[in-house]
């Protein structure tokens, strides 16, 4: 869970720990308190924070907002936007501790942190009158450092503000609509028109196409992701946009206002904001509920040629896997035996499921006369390359069972495993070696 801010307050850390209560807690780091509501925008002190003198500063000097991550065990933990600066707060312990060894910052602003199973990514950002594009994750185990993923390809030329969000189910990255500057005296200003998807298994960025949802780049922009859907507020109106099933939805209410928003949650489906100032009542939108009584208005995005041209070669692979694994399995070669080994298969599949005892053996593999060692030793060996043969071709392991003898436990027994008959028959084919 995550929050994002429109205008930063000063030197406070809000986070929500309890969403069926929808109360905040925060830390003021002017006082080192730390304060929780007894109901909406009143606080209460709950004690003071500990925090070494050296990472306090740390955190003044780089302070902007911070994105809250709720841990095991009552540790909230918070990621300084625009930096690299993570630190953890332990409840218990009333104790601000700074967890990472990060020395260069201030070129991912606006960035976009989530978790991905245990690990915290963060992804793209601006900063120094330029964007970045990269993907970045935290390493905790080792050097407490932020590292960075290489993808086999590029992706959006910006990722800051816009359609950014991750889907834990697909699990992959939604990325587009950001607004680019170019830096200049008249400092012109773009907007991504493509959204894009990072796959994380494939490590691929891939096209998804051309954004159709219309908006004015001057247009207030507020958008949520609650991990299905962006959430993008106008007024009186709400649009839920799918990148899954490439739909847009729009709920519509003239006696509500949706854009006004500061720090947002996301609790399952449901986003819960507050105003600009961070203060006032909490407004909550349930999503799913919400969908119910929405209108559906179109596509999200034009599909690309080259997100149909995946789709193409992703079917074109399927189909000649299953073809090259079909020829396969017709051309196989059969199952080479020699005299005895055929002798002896032949014998257990006529057999139907009978077993057959250690001296029927012997006698088949012509060693009945011999001692008992070298009896033992020509079964184990007969006995080992037919089933060695069978596991090769056939993937069967230990096709020729034995057992103990009811009667005697010296004496064994021994048949085939049961319901591979068919397999072995078409299989099987006799060389006189």
């Amino acid at each position: 869970m995550n929050s994002t801010k429109a205008i930063a307050d000063s030197k406070y850390l809000y986070w929500i720990s309890d969403y069926q209560s929808k109360l905040r807690k925060r830390i003021n780091l002017d006082e080192l308190s730390f304060e929780a509501e007894t109901k909406t925008n009143e606080w209460i002190k709950r004690g003071q924070v500990s925090i070494q003198t050296n990472e306090l500063a740390d955190l003044h000097a780089k302070f902007n907002y911070a994105d809250p991550f709720l841990r095991p065990n009552q540790i909230t933990r918070f990621v300084i936007q625009g930096t690299g600066l993570i630190y953890d707060f332990d409840e218990k312990e009333k104790k601000l501790k700074r967890i990472d060894n990060t020395v260069h910052s201030g070129h991912n602003f606006n960035s976009h942190r989530f978790y991905r199973g245990n690990i915290l990514y963060s992804i793209g950002g601006e900063g120094f009158w330029s964007y970045n594009k990269r993907i970045t994750y935290f390493d905790e185990k080792i050097s407490k450092e932020w590292e960075i993923l290489r993808p086999k390809n590029e992706g959006p030329e910006v990722i800051s503000d816009g359609y950014q969000g991750y889907s834990k189910q697909a699990d992959v990255f939604y990325s587009g609509g950001s607004l680019k500057k170019n830096f200049l005296e008249n400092e012109e200003i773009t907007q991504i028109p493509t959204l894009f998807k990072f796959d994380f298994k494939l490590k691929t960025w891939i096209e998804l196409g051309k954004i159709n949802f219309p908006r004015s780049i001057e247009a207030h922009r507020m958008i949520f992701w609650n991990g299905s859907f962006f959430v993008q507020l106008e007024r009186d109106k709400v649009y839920f946009l799918n990148p899954s099933e490439n739909s847009v939805y729009v709920y519509s209410d003239n006696t509500t206002y949706f854009e006004d928003a500061g720090y947002h949650y996301v609790s399952k489906d449901t986003i819960m904001y507050y105003n600009a100032q961070n203060k006032g009542t909490i407004r909550l939108i349930a999503v799913n509920n919400l969908i119910k009584k929405s209108k559906f208005v179109g596509k999200f995005y034009t599909e690309s040629s080259s997100t149909n041209l995946y789709f193409w070669i992703l079917g074109i692979l399927f189909l000649s896997i299953t073809i090259l694994f079909l020829l396969r399995r017709i051309r196989n070669k059969p199952i080479k035996l020699d005299e005895l080994e055929y002798k002896l298969l032949t014998h257990l599949l006529q057999s139907q499921g009978q077993i057959i005892s250690t001296i029927d053996l012997n006698e088949l593999l012509d060693c009945s006369t011999k001692s008992q060692e070298n009896q033992r030793r020509i079964r184990h060996i007969i006995l080992t390359q037919i089933n060695q043969k069978i596991e090769n071709q056939l993937n069967i392991k230990n096709a020729i069972e034995r057992t103990p003898s009811e009667e005697d436990k010296r004496i064994f027994n021994y048949h085939l495993k049961q319901g591979i008959d068919d397999a072995i028959k078409s299989a099987i084919k006799h060389d006189k070696v």
